[in-house]
């Protein structure tokens, strides 16, 4: 064998063995993402839920609004540090 035909054989190979097997994952990958669109091109969206009833006016609306959560307090991030890696 000449040297040309080693190098060819080496470098065809790996796409020969590797090439089929990458193929049939973009094959499958193709019929999900079409299955995935037409089951998003079939979706309809239903009627809204009903909510709670509303109160009926002139009357209180039941419990008074407690207070609201204070939430932690926000620092900024040190940009200059001293023992920055």
């Amino acid at each position: 064998m000449t040297p040309e035909l080693i190098t060819a054989a080496a470098l065809l190979a790996p796409g020969a063995i590797l090439g089929p097997v990458c193929l049939a994952g973009h094959r499958r990958a193709r019929r999900r993402d079409a299955v995935e669109a037409a089951v998003c091109a079939a979706y309809r969206p239903g009627p809204p839920d009903e909510g709670p009833e509303p109160p009926p006016k002139g009357r209180m609306k039941g419990k008074p609004q407690a207070a609201p959560v204070r939430l932690a307090q926000v620092i900024d991030f040190p940009t200059n540090r001293r023992n920055a890696a």
